[in-house]
């Protein structure tokens, strides 16, 4: 299974998040070997950018994992509203 989570912050705010959430992937691709990704959306308003991050084939216990990481990287201080969470299997596996 893969993980994609996605929220806004501030355009102010981007290298702060970008240096964060490196560390956060560095430590955390050290500790558990599970592969990282930062991403951000092409298309931007005037206040916000769209980042995503993608965690691919996660082990049993990851949500644990993933919420002290962002905790310790203090992550909800820079994000506006909601961090939106979304699963996804290999479509090409059985049913």
């Amino acid at each position: 299974m893969d993980r994609y989570v996605y929220y806004r912050v501030p355009v102010s705010q981007a290298g702060v998040l970008r240096q964060r959430v490196l560390h956060m992937h560095e430590l955390m691709q050290r500790q558990t070997g599970v592969q990282c990704q930062l991403m951000r959306r092409v298309q931007r308003s005037d206040e916000t950018h769209t980042w995503m991050e993608v965690y691919k084939d996660l082990p049993a216990g990851f949500d644990a994992v993933l919420q002290r990481f962002e905790l310790e990287a203090g992550l909800a201080e820079l994000i506006v509203g909601a961090r939106h969470v979304d699963d996804f299997i290999d479509g090409y596996g059985p049913d």
